[in-house]
């Protein structure tokens, strides 16, 4: 897995001067950023799935000596509608552990980790082997609530997921007067009392009382996930994409029960700019709200990564867009907004378009079209986007997939996916390109036997969409 990432092309500065229309701007110092060393307070994980055999496991790290709170939301692939979400309770230099694995019909989130979580443990299902699970639903996307798509929990078997950080608090975890620190923190391994910890947190009237001692959250959440086929001795990983002074200047600290906080309840709400380096220069950008903001930073024109198929190779591409919902699904917005081209009716398609080179520089593109343009084989229509590779796929099917043949060309290279928008989302001079993805490509290959199969993974590289 490969730790560098041209999208990780944004940097934090103590006091920044950014290039924006040609003129300098003062930036502030905690200007909303993707981060260069994979730590932040959002971590944007592009891909869930329990499809084809497999599992997903993450971990998230806390890296300090504070108690921190956040909240996990697991979307579903197709239109982003929330599965499950809930909060959990680091404390000092804690770690939680988790995973997504299949129920035979829909998908269930497990941990066997100890650390607080809000509902707490009695509110799960026991596995009976030391651990906890609570099903992924379909409440938000059927009956009144359906949206043209898949209406079963079938529909819950592949997604991605955020971790937004809430808020954080440095009291002494060994003073009982402080009730979430004293209560979260680990005695022999088992937090002293989750159960009190979750009445501090679970309800509006407790976070009120019991939080007062914490702070604005600071970049110290480090995330990972594993995609594990146990039965073909198959593991591949990705990294979490990691966004740095989301809300570096207010708590941001809800219940379980509520959809707060979301991508919208950054500091770009109030109008912060965000701030990245392209083509060697710094630039602040102004959008009209938070997940705005979001969107700008993760802008690409292009998402290049290699393939391999053949002789028990696969490769499946992940191409996730974690804010396309704020501006297509109707649960957010009457009319579609730029960047994204249709409301979400069961599909919302944008127009790609992709060349493929081999490895000894033959090329073939997927084409370009007169408008108005039919989607067809050539769109991205969903949030969690697959791209699978010469008739194989590493991570099974469905309507989220889109097939590619590189056959004419050849069975292993790279491919450049060029993405446009319908409008800037900036507020300022800056032009903003491409659309708002994340990703990775997955390769596997098959020798026939389990012990000797294996997988790697390697982070999409992007053009920046930001001029």
């Amino acid at each position: 897995m490969k730790l560098l990432n041209a999208r990780m092309k944004l940097v934090t500065f103590a006091v920044a001067s950014a290039v924006a229309g040609g003129a300098m701007v003062s930036t502030p110092a905690q200007a909303m950023n993707v981060s260069q060393n994979n730590v932040g307070q959002v971590l944007l994980s592009p891909y869930y799935t329990v499809k084809n055999g497999f599992d997903t496991f993450f971990s998230v790290v806390n890296t300090t000596n504070a108690t921190a709170i956040f909240k996990i939301r697991f979307r579903e692939a197709l239109n982003s509608r929330e599965t499950r979400d809930f909060n959990v309770i680091l404390s000092p230099y804690d770690v939680w552990n988790g995973g997504v694995t299949s129920t035979g019909v829909g998908a269930t989130i497990r941990t066997f980790d100890n650390s607080c979580t809000s509902p707490d443990k009695p509110s799960w299902t026991s596995t009976g082997t030391g651990g906890y699970q609570v099903d992924m639903t379909n409440a938000n996307f059927s009956g009144a609530k359906t949206d043209g798509a898949d209406a079963t929990l079938a529909r819950t078997q592949d997604g991605y997921f955020e971790v937004i950080l809430m808020g954080v608090s440095t009291m002494d975890p060994d003073n009982p007067a402080n009730v979430i620190e004293y209560n979260a923190k680990h005695v022999a391994g088992v937090p002293r009392d989750c159960a009190k910890v979750d009445t501090a947190v679970g309800t509006v009237a407790g976070i009120a009382a019991n939080t007062l001692n914490f702070v604005p959250p600071s970049n110290i959440l480090k995330g990972h996930v594993t995609y594990i086929n146990v039965a073909n001795g198959t593991a591949v990983d990705a990294e979490p994409t990691a966004i740095e002074n989301f809300a570096p200047n207010k708590k941001i600290i809800f219940p379980p029960s509520d959809n707060s906080p979301s991508l919208r309840d950054g500091d770009g709400a109030f109008g912060n700019p965000g701030l990245l380096i392209s083509n060697g220069a710094s630039i602040s950008v102004v959008a009209a709200a938070s997940e705005d903001v979001v969107s700008v930073l993760l802008s690409a024109d292009n998402v290049i990564n290699e393939y391999a198929s053949g002789s028990g190779a696969a490769t499946t591409w992940v191409v996730t867009a974690p804010t396309k919902h704020f501006y297509t699904d109707k649960l957010e917005t009457a009319v579609v907004k730029a960047p994204f081209a249709n409301l979400f009716t069961g599909t919302s398609c944008d127009q790609v378009t992709l060349a493929w080179y081999d490895r000894n520089e033959a090329t073939a593109t997927s084409g370009t079209h007169f408008s108005p343009y039919t989607p067809g084989s050539d769109s991205l229509c969903y949030e969690a986007n697959l791209i699978d590779f010469n008739g194989a796929s590493v991570f099974g099917a469905g309507v989220n997939h889109k097939a590619i043949d590189t056959t004419s060309v050849g069975t292993s290279g790279w491919v450049n996916l060029s993405l446009t928008n319908t409008g800037n989302l900036s507020t300022d001079k800056t032009t903003v390109t491409g659309l708002p993805v994340i990703g990775f490509a997955a390769i596997v290959r098959d020798t026939g036997s389990a012990a000797t199969n294996y997988g790697s993974s390697e982070m999409h590289t992007t053009a920046s969409g930001v001029h």
